[in-house]
This record gives C-alpha cells, sequence and structure tokens, in this order.
C-alpha cells in the first residue's frame, strides 16, 4: 500500500517537473556576484538564481559555471543560456555572439588600490603608465584598452595576470605589484571582512571604468527578456535584496519609462 501511494506521488509530480524549463545561468569568480569557496559557489548570482526559482515555477534556473577567458566559447558550445551581472561591450558583440540584453539594473565601478606607504596620496594613482597593475585574465580594462591579448597586455600595459580580485590584493600586500584594479564592491566587502588592512591600503578615487550590469540570454531559448527582466525588477524591489546591494556598494539603477 505505501508502494502504491509513493508511487502515485511521483506520477503527480511527475508532469510539474517536466513543465519546468531549464535556464542554465553562467557564472564566473567575480565577487560579490559569484564567490567560490571549497567549492560552495555564493554571492548574489545564487541569491538571484534562488529567487527566481521561487518566483515562478515555469522556468528553473540552475548555476554554471565557466571562466572570464572561456566564457564566450562555454555560450558558444551551448553551455549555458543565460548569465547575470554581465556587460554586452564586455567582447560578446566584439566575438559575434548574439545575445538579448536586459537594461542596465545595477552599476559598478573599477577602482585602483595600493599600498598606503606606497602611493601616500590620490595624486599617486594619476600617472600608472609606467607602474605595474594586477588585473584578472579575461576581464576588460579601460587602462589597457579594452585589450584582453595576456602578452600584449604584460608588454604594452605593464598587466600582471591573475585569477581573481583576492589575488590582486594579495599581490598589493606582497609589493609584488605597484597596484591592482578591483572592483568597489568587492573592495568594500574585502576591507569589511579584513579590518586590518584598512589602513594599510589605499584606495583610489580614480574609477578606471564605471559599468552598468545587465541581464543576457540566449534569444533561441524559450525564455523571453522581457519576462526575465520584470521578475528580476520585482526581486529587486525586496527589502533583503535592496539590503545585500547596499552591503556592497551597488547602486540599483531605477527601470527605465
Amino acid at each position: 500500500m505505501k508502494l502504491l501511494l509513493l508511487l502515485t506521488m511521483l506520477i503527480l509530480a511527475l508532469p510539474q517537473a517536466l513543465a519546468s524549463i531549464p535556464v542554465r545561468v553562467g557564472a564566473y569568480e567575480f565577487p560579490p556576484y559569484l564567490q567560490l569557496q571549497q567549492q560552495q559557489a555564493s554571492g548574489l548570482t545564487v541569491q538571484l538564481i534562488a529567487e527566481l526559482n521561487q518566483l515562478q515555477q515555469q522556468y528553473h534556473f540552475e548555476l554554471v559555471l565557466t571562466t572570464p577567458v572561456r566564457r564566450h566559447q562555454d555560450f558558444q558550445q551551448g553551455l549555458f543560456d543565460a548569465i547575470f551581472f554581465e556587460d554586452e561591450n564586455w567582447g560578446w558583440q566584439k566575438k559575434g555572439l548574439m545575445m538579448q540584453a536586459s537594461p542596465a539594473f545595477a552599476q559598478d565601478d573599477e577602482v585602483f588600490i595600493a599600498l598606503q606607504s606606497q602611493a601616500q596620496s590620490q595624486q599617486w594613482f594619476a600617472d600608472l603608465s609606467q607602474k605595474s597593475k594586477a588585473g584578472i585574465l579575461g576581464y576588460h580594462y579601460r587602462i589597457a584598452n579594452y585589450e584582453t591579448d595576456p602578452d600584449i597586455l604584460a608588454n604594452q600595459y605593464l598587466m600582471i595576470p591573475v585569477t581573481d580580485h583576492l589575488a590582486s590584493v594579495e599581490l598589493v600586500l606582497k609589493q609584488r605589484t605597484d597596484t591592482a584594479i578591483v572592483t568597489r564592491s568587492f573592495i568594500k566587502q574585502y576591507l569589511k571582512s579584513y579590518p586590518q588592512y584598512q589602513k594599510a591600503l589605499l584606495v583610489s578615487d580614480r574609477v578606471d571604468q564605471s559599468y552598468q550590469l545587465q541581464l543576457l540570454l540566449d534569444p533561441a531559448h524559450p525564455l523571453k527578456m522581457d519576462a526575465l527582466y520584470q521578475w528580476v525588477c520585482q526581486i529587486m524591489q525586496q527589502p533583503a535584496m535592496q539590503q545585500a546591494f547596499a552591503d556592497n556598494g551597488l547602486t540599483l539603477l531605477p527601470k527605465p519609462d
């Protein structure tokens, strides 16, 4: 009898499970949007995926890990359908990859950091042409003319490639680079977690670039961007999500008229 009841429940649940269309969301380590610690993913992308699955049942959003260097190729190979907290100008158009793009819904900045003992004042950041810079491989930086080729970055822009923001900060602290480019949201989070370095590091007023973050979606996917964008805007009205953005120094952008 118990077996029959269990089978009945599974049969009743099957149509609902089959009705959920998967939406694979690509993400790479980019605090505070995605952080990886001991193979566990956390951050705003993970929160947003969970909220989208709570909000509706027609689509099931799931995380797919990629890297900054590999993300375009992975999308081209069909490994994921969407990517959040992204900018369509970050190589997508250049590589001829067709993506539906939402209006921007959040803004972040990239700033420079240096040892306080070395830089001493904001004037130090005015001319960085002859200073070594740590930057994440695969990222696009205005100071490097948005170049991503490692050899060009090293030879022309004195760029030292790293794999994440944490490595960038560590190179500065260990005096292995003059400066590093990090997001304002990351360095705010980092100094909150490691207050002992607040006096050791100087954060620039100079901004390498401000970028407006979008949702990108494969136009061939059944999910339409208008629906995804409306859901995300609805989620962003939640006090917990607004607080998460404020805690990370991010600006939520209003919906366009």
